[in-house]
């Protein structure tokens, strides 16, 4: 874990070694770093984690969608990169903990442990555009903390809405509806070459979650929404069918992982404060309602 106060001029020192700019230098063996502008881009992927700008200055500019496809490497990784700590504290809710500041609190309890101080640590909400001052490492733009931002009409209105949403999937699937569009979703998959070729709703698109949130605001269930659900159903090689279980499971777990970005479209947080919830209120808000489908080190010359 790095604990150094890690600045852009030791970024734009350490660049300058590298072999080929246009396409980055490693860091570590999970991302790269670009020169863009005056700027030094942190890469996972095509994704950019975050920006070192000049005036000394690192900023995260991952969306929710990237943040959640990023999350397993970042949570494993991050820290021994660059001195942040990345934490996931519930779905699509992730949480950063400057780490330069351990150094401080080693001296001072020699004896303690490592997770002594990382367990009571100031941790701040990840959104792109969390902004950190590298002189100090304090955060210039912290959101206020979770569970001072929510409405109570709008989730009122929001857990209405869900309730009646998951109702009207539970009506079609005993009326049979269900069971038809697995019938059309299994034909259409017949001319496929293989199962990468099948066609899919990417639910981590603001197109398909607009598409559940006008399902939910208006209480109409679409039979191409509910077809989507039919598609999503997780199948594999000891399983190839698909069941109306199946389909109210995969219902369930839609509305469980974007219920931050469904929450976020119904204004259940405050304007301009965090997008975010409690783990504690999330399970209270989304697996309350589920369907019941019972069986029926420090520097280490930016060894980036």
């Amino acid at each position: 874990m790095r604990t150094d106060k890690l600045s852009y001029n030791d970024v734009a020192i350490w660049f300058t070694r590298c072999r080929n700019p246009d396409n980055g230098r490693p860091v570590m063996s999970w991302a790269r770093m670009f020169k863009v502008g005056e700027n030094y881009e942190l890469r996972f992927g095509k994704d950019v984690v975050g920006v070192f700008t000049p005036d000394n200055k690192f900023t995260f500019t991952l969306n929710s969608q990237q943040a959640r496809s990023c999350s397993v490497t970042l949570s494993q990784a991050l820290q021994r990169a660059i001195p942040f700590l990345w934490t996931r504290k519930a779905t699509g809710r992730y949480t950063i903990k400057p780490t330069p500041s351990y150094e401080e609190y080693k001296k001072d309890n020699p004896n303690a442990y490592s997770w002594d101080y990382f367990r009571t640590a100031p941790e701040y909400e990840v959104f792109d555009g969390l902004q950190f001052d590298l002189n100090t490492y304090e955060p210039t733009n912290a959101r206020p903390p979770i569970g001072d931002t929510i409405n109570p009409e709008k989730r009122t209105e929001w857990l209405r809405a869900l309730r009646k949403f998951k109702r009207s999937v539970q009506v079609r699937a005993k009326l049979g509806v269900v069971d038809t569009l697995i019938k059309e979703v299994y034909a259409e998959r017949q001319g496929a070459k293989s199962r990468h070729d099948w066609e899919m709703p990417d639910w981590n698109t603001p197109t398909w979650q607009d598409v559940l949130y006008q399902s939910l605001s208006s209480g109409e269930l679409t039979t191409d929404l509910l077809k989507g659900i039919v598609k999503s159903v997780s199948t594999g090689y000891y399983q190839t069918s698909i069941t109306v279980p199946d389909v109210l499971k995969t219902c369930d777990q839609i509305c469980t992982t974007y219920s931050v970005e469904l929450r976020r479209r119904f204004g259940v947080f405050e304007e301009g404060e965090t997008n975010e919830v409690s783990e504690v209120q999330h399970s209270d808000d989304v697996l309350r309602h589920t369907m019941e489908h019972r069986p029926s080190s420090n520097t280490q010359a930016m060894v980036m």
